[in-house]
């Protein structure tokens, strides 16, 4: 099989991790690809529902590796804020140091990885993001989950993508503080926070391999609507 398609530069990811990169949209009508025309980019991704054997199959075919497995949850939401959920503060400039450290330690499974990336990329990339979203420039909010002696216990970005609709960024909860049920008030407080925005559904994703997390999203509600690879050349 042939694959047509057209290859978007990835300005910001070229930039920040200093590889130039693409992302293949397959597309029929479209060119064929050839090598000639993949190569010439340093890495090139392309995102293919995992039941699309036959693409997954001709990207092979063109030198593409599986790099990381997606699963994409949505939890429709009732609309209602809870009063009883656990108190979530919104995080602020103070917290960036604590927090930026928390994720670049957090999200070991993750798809800007060796090969294709350099050791410490992924960890720069998920500080980086906790920042943002801190500063709320790019997630809108960090909710956090404080002890009663003031130790963080884990965090949430959310980003309103859509009329009706949020995303969860990044969860994370500390070593420390895993098994005790923090993952669960951390879901709580983001639906309680989409239900303050007047949001009905939530979206989430996460690795195939990270099952914490799939379980998590499935016990607040969530349902599996999508299963993913992100292959690279």
């Amino acid at each position: 099989m042939s694959l047509c398609g057209t290859l978007e530069f990835l300005d910001w990811e070229s930039q920040f991790f200093n590889v130039r990169t693409a992302k293949l949209h397959i597309q029929s009508a479209a060119e064929p690809l050839t090598e000639a025309v993949v190569s010439t980019y340093e890495l090139v991704q392309a995102k293919v529902d995992a039941d699309d054997v036959t693409t997954i199959d001709a990207l092979h075919s063109l030198g593409f590796q599986l790099a990381e497995g997606e699963i994409d949850v949505c939890l429709t939401l009732d609309g209602r804020a809870q009063t009883d959920i656990p108190l979530a503060q919104k995080a602020g400039g103070p917290d960036i140091a604590e927090i930026s450290a928390a994720a670049s330690a957090a999200f070991r499974l993750s798809r800007f990885r060796a090969p294709w990336y350099q050791p410490h990329d992924s960890a720069r990339f998920y500080a980086m993001w906790a920042e943002k979203a801190v500063l709320g420039t790019f997630d809108h909010v960090c909710l956090q989950i404080k002890g009663p002696d003031g130790e963080r216990r884990g965090f949430v970005t959310l980003r309103q993508t859509a009329t009706g609709e949020a995303r969860i960024g990044l969860l994370a909860v500390l070593p420390q503080w895993q098994g005790i049920g923090i993952g669960k008030q951390l879901m709580e407080a983001a639906q309680h926070w989409c239900a303050e925005h007047g949001l009905s559904r939530l979206q989430v994703a996460t690795q195939t391999g990270n099952v914490a997390a799939l379980n998590l999203y499935l016990a607040s509600g969530g349902k599996v609507t999508r299963s993913a690879y992100w292959l690279y050349r």
